[in-house]
C-alpha cells in the first residue's frame, strides 16, 4: 500500500505491514521508549517505504491536549544550578533573567519550574537523578556553570541525563553534548564595534578576563581580532587571567584607547582605578549591560535579552518532551538569541577626524594573502602583563 496522495497512510496500515500493534507503531514514530531499537528501526523503515507522513494538524491538536493536561496537573521542569544552596553566591542579573525567562515560559506551557542544586553535600548525582525520575520530571535545564573556566578546566557534568529531555543555557558545558539556548557573543562584539565607531571613536580597546571569554567559547576575542586584523595602529586586547590595576595602567598608557569594550564591571573598575572620567576622558561599552549595571545603571552596550534566552531553553526542552527525545541528542541544536544595542551615558558623540567620512565602514573586509597568512608579523597580537606581545594563531 503506497500513499498515492489521495489518502494518508494510517498507523494501522504500518502495523499490518510490520506485524505489531498500533501502539508500538505510535511509540516508534514518536521515538518513545517501550519497544526495542530493532523493532523501532523496522517500523520506521516500513513507514518511509509506504509513504507515511505525520499530520501537522493532528500534531497541533495533540500538543494542545498535552498542554491542557500539563496545565491541570502542573507538571514540573527541573532547573539545575551548579553549586550548592548553602555556598551559592548572589548570581548576576544576567543569570537571574535566565531563570525568570525560563519560569515565565514554562508557565505558558503549563509547567512549574523548580530549582535543584547539583552539588549539594551528601547528594550524589545518581540520587538526584532518582529523585527527578520518581517525581515524574521529564525535562531538565542546566543553568550556566559557576566556576571560573580556563582552557584546561573540566567542563563536564557527571550526571546521567539519559532518562530526560535535557537542555543547557549558555555554552559552558562540553559534556554531555546537549541542545542549548544562548546569546550571540560574536554578533554582540561586532555590533559594539559598529556603534562606537558610529559615535566617532577610533581606538577601541578590549579588556577581558580569560575566564569570561572561555564562557562564550572565545567568540568575543575572535570577533575583535577579526576587526583588529583589518585595522592599523589599534590597541591589542588586554586579556588577562587575573586583572591588576598596574598592568592595566601600563597597557592604557602605552596604547591610549579612546573607548574601552569590556564586561562584568571589569573595564569600569579599572578605568575608575586610574581616575578616568567616563565618558569625559574615555568611552565605555559593555558586552552585557546586565553585568555592569550595578556600577553604572545607565551603561551603553549590549542587552543580551537574557529572559528570551531562558524562554528559548524551555521551548527546546518542551519540544524534546513532546517528540519523545531523551538523553543527549546525536546532533545537538542551538537556539541563538541576538542581543540589542542600548544607548546609555557611557558613550558620547566624538568629532569626526579630518579626512574621514561620517559613514566610513567600520569593520573592513580582510583581504586574503598567502604571504600575510604565512608570517607571524601579519598576525594581530594580544597584550600580556610582562610588557611583551604574543601572536594569535589563526
Amino acid at each position: 500500500m503506497v500513499n498515492s496522495g489521495h489518502g494518508k497512510v494510517s498507523l494501522q496500515a504500518i502495523a499490518t505491514r510490520t506485524g505489531v500493534s498500533r501502539m508500538a507503531v505510535s511509540l516508534a514514530l514518536r521515538h518513545r521508549p517501550g519497544i526495542s531499537e530493532k523493532t523501532r528501526r523496522r517500523i520506521l523503515r516500513v513507514a518511509r517505504k509506504i509513504g507515511y507522513a505525520p499530520d501537522p494538524e493532528l500534531g497541533k491538536m495533540m500538543a494542545r491536549l498535552r498542554q491542557k493536561t500539563s496545565t491541570q496537573t502542573r507538571s514540573c521542569l527541573a532547573y539545575l544550578i551548579p553549586g550548592s544552596a548553602a555556598g551559592h553566591r548572589l548570581v548576576s542579573l544576567t543569570e537571574e533573567k535566565y531563570s525568570e525567562g525560563a519560569r515565565e515560559r514554562a508557565g505558558e506551557y503549563g509547567y512549574r519550574l523548580e530549582e535543584f542544586w547539583i552539588d549539594e553535600p551528601g547528594m550524589p548525582l545518581s540520587r538526584l537523578v532518582s529523585i527527578l525520575w520518581n517525581r515524574g520530571i521529564e525535562g531538565v535545564i542546566f543553568a550556566p556553570l559557576q566556576q571560573r573556566l580556563s582552557g584546561t578546566s573540566p567542563r563536564r557534568i557527571e550526571m546521567d541525563v539519559g532518562k530526560f529531555a535535557a537542555v543547557e543555557i549558555s555554552e559552558t558545558i562540553e559534556s554531555p553534548p546537549l541542545d542549548r539556548a544562548t546569546s550571540d557573543p560574536y554578533a554582540s562584539m561586532v555590533r559594539v564595534l559598529e556603534e562606537v565607531h558610529r559615535a566617532g571613536y577610533r581606538r577601541p580597546g578590549l579588556v577581558l578576563e580569560e575566564a569570561l571569554d572561555f564562557r562564550v567559547g572565545g567568540k568575543w576575542t575572535a570577533a575583535f581580532l577579526r576587526f583588529h586584523h583589518s585595522q592599523t595602529e589599534l590597541p591589542p586586547p588586554f586579556l588577562v587571567v587575573v586583572p591588576r590595576q598596574n598592568e592595566f595602567d601600563r597597557w592604557f598608557e602605552r596604547h591610549r584607547p579612546d573607548v574601552i569594550v569590556s564586561v562584568d564591571r571589569l573595564g569600569l573598575r579599572l578605568l575608575r582605578g586610574r581616575g578616568e572620567l567616563v565618558p569625559g576622558n574615555v568611552g565605555y561599552a559593555s558586552l552585557d549591560i546586565d553585568g555592569d549595571r550595578a556600577d553604572f545603571p545607565e551603561v551603553s552596550g549590549i542587552d543580551q535579552n537574557s529572559r528570551l534566552v531562558g524562554a528559548a531553553a524551555v521551548d527546546l526542552v518542551v519540544a524534546a518532551i513532546q517528540r519523545g527525545q531523551r538523553g543527549p541528542p546525536p546532533h545537538p541544536v542551538r537556539t541563538v538569541i541576538e542581543g540589542s544595542w542600548r544607548t546609555g551615558k557611557t558613550i558620547q558623540r566624538q568629532p569626526v577626524p579630518a579626512g574621514r567620512r561620517e559613514k566610513d565602514i567600520y569593520v573592513k573586509p580582510v583581504r586574503s594573502s598567502r604571504k600575510a597568512s604565512s608570517t607571524k608579523d601579519s598576525l594581530p597580537s594580544t597584550f600580556v602583563p610582562n610588557g611583551k606581545t604574543r601572536s594569535q594563531q589563526p
